[in-house]
């Protein structure tokens, strides 16, 4: 029978993809389980305090940097449309 080249290794791609994939959805747990402790039979989560008014800065710096976040991301969505534009204009200028 004939085979192609270069099968080998795609079955080897395939299988690293699927390892990586079952290692990434197991550390979710560890991770949490990192964060809980059991006390009396009780399972509780422990986060550290905070004073209410670093709570309320750190959500304000939160905040700023999602809305930066959301600026670039229109930026670059208005620069790419203009890109698309001028690119689609100039193939049917040619054609």
């Amino acid at each position: 029978s004939y085979h192609m080249g270069g099968e080998g290794s795609m079955a080897q791609a395939n299988q690293s993809l699927k390892q990586n994939r079952s290692q990434l959805r197991g550390r979710h747990f560890r991770d949490n389980r990192d964060l809980m402790r059991s006390y009396s039979g009780k399972t509780t989560l422990e986060f550290e305090k905070i004073a209410p008014a670093e709570l309320l800065k750190i959500k304000q710096l939160i905040r700023f940097k999602a809305r930066e976040e959301k600026e670039k991301r229109i930026i670059a969505y208005i620069i790419t449309a203009i890109i698309m534009i001028i690119i689609i204009s100039v193939a049917f200028q040619y054609a």
